[in-house]
């Protein structure tokens, strides 16, 4: 049953029993390991360990994989919205239970069962179906974050933008995978539409690295709450804009709830920093 215990550990705890055979596990150690309580059959083609996701498990469930905004968020990828358990089922499924509140089906043009982790979609298949639900900026923020953590490389990004639709090819210019948070895309996007020039993560002498550097001398930072919360980050925060300050420049921050719910505002306090002018040095 070792066999069958490893297996599951490489493929992240849910694996159809193909896989396990193809793994050198006998159809005998995978009945022993079921009856043993170390796993649970699903949909009776798959086997599910206590330590798999529970929404990839529902999507198995549910007669297909975990899908688009769902599939993304596994892989840690940054998602603008969450409108449910995105569940990918070929468009021949048939005979598919019944969804709950909270829950959605694609069924894409093309489905690709995929290799290795089978339980969700490629990072590419992903992406493709986000496009059709979220705005070309959010769909950007997302692709940011999937270069930025490895997550997609070069080559599939040439086949991402070789799969989307025509009208979103332009997008590919904003690309940027330096942008290290959703937010910081959805802010640098705004800004460059705006017509500023926009440079990111950009390390100034003295400072440190800043998220944003607007037209040569405005510092914008986007700071997501879970690393500007604590007491320490905040005094070394302010440690930074004072220093920007003694520099001739000028820092200001926006929050994620800012960023997400109130873009415009965060461009017009922007738009009245910039009008004011640059400082004088100290």
């Amino acid at each position: 049953m070792a066999r069958v215990a490893s297996t599951l550990v490489r493929l992240q705890g849910l694996a159809t029993r193909a896989q396990l055979r193809q793994n050198g596990c006998t159809d005998h150690e995978i009945r022993d390991y079921v009856a043993a309580g170390f796993a649970k059959t699903v949909r009776r083609s798959w086997l599910a360990a206590p330590t798999a996701r529970r929404e990839a498990v529902r999507a198995v469930e549910l007669g297909g994989i975990l899908g688009g905004e769902s599939a993304l968020r596994s892989m840690g990828v940054w998602v603008s919205q969450n409108t449910g358990l995105c569940v990918a089922a070929p468009r021949t499924a048939s005979r598919l239970p019944p969804l709950r509140v909270g829950e959605y089906r694609v069924h894409p043009h093309t489905f690709v069962w995929p290799e290795g982790i089978r339980w969700r979609m490629g990072v590419v298949d992903a992406l493709v179906v986000l496009a059709g639900r979220v705005s070309y900026q959010h769909l950007v923020a997302s692709i940011d974050s999937a270069l930025h953590k490895g997550v997609l490389s070069a080559r599939q990004l040439d086949e991402l933008f070789a799969r989307l639709p025509a009208r979103l090819r332009f997008a590919r210019a904003l690309v940027e995978p330096l942008s290290a948070s959703g937010i910081e895309t959805i802010f640098r996007l705004a800004a460059i539409a705006v017509g500023w020039h926009v440079q990111v993560q950009v390390d100034i002498p003295g400072i440190g690295l800043v998220d944003h550097l607007i037209n040569g001398w405005l510092i914008v930072e986007t700071d997501g709450d879970e690393f500007h919360s604590s007491r320490q980050q905040r005094a070394k925060d302010r440690s930074r804009d004072a220093a920007a300050v003694r520099k001739g420049m000028k820092s200001h921050r926006f929050g994620y709830e800012q960023i997400m719910n109130d873009l415009d505002g965060c461009i017009e306090v922007v738009a009245d920093i910039l009008a004011a002018g640059r400082p004088g040095r100290s």
